[in-house]
């Protein structure tokens, strides 16, 4: 409410007083006090009502751009999972070489030297299972997949020992 709303009240309750038959002055001055103390409450508490109208929508706003913020930020943990999850299964050697670790265990399996599961997960007994081949196929038994290991060791892909 505007001060000069508020002023308007106060003269009416003045006035109000007038016509009820209230004729001394000092209840009238004692009422215009009480009207001008209500008017200040009011406008002060008009004052504090547009602050916090403009927090809110400050926080509102802030709340819609962590809104947003987490939308970009789920949607780009969504696209790291799913890289992580087709590089997982991919085999590199340290010269870059590349292939699916799913098949490195297959044609392991196939040629009887990986007893484990067929998990795409190239660990000890992975490692251990080549260097064995490797071994047995007059290959330097250093555990890596390279390119002279993969070219022995993919003839078995297709067959079951």
């Amino acid at each position: 409410m505007k001060k000069s709303g508020l002023a308007l009240l106060g003269v009416m309750v003045v006035a109000a007083v007038f016509m009820s038959g209230c004729s001394h002055k000092k209840d009238v001055r004692v009422l215009q006090a009480q009207v001008g103390a209500i008017t200040d409450e009011l406008v002060r508490l008009d004052a504090s009502l547009q602050e916090t109208r403009a927090a809110i929508v400050e926080e509102e706003n802030r709340l819609n751009q962590l809104k947003s913020e987490t939308n970009s930020s789920q949607m780009r943990l969504n696209s790291l999972r799913e890289e992580e999850g087709v590089i997982q299964g991919i085999y590199r050697t340290p010269s870059g070489f590349e292939l699916p670790s799913i098949k490195i265990q297959q044609a392991l399996k196939n040629a009887g030297y990986y007893r484990g599961k067929l998990d795409g997960k190239i660990g000890p007994e992975t490692r251990s299972s080549v260097k064995a081949f490797q071994k047995d196929n007059g290959l330097e038994a250093d555990g890596v997949v390279g390119r002279q290991t993969w070219n022995k060791l993919k003839v078995y892909l297709d067959t079951i020992k």
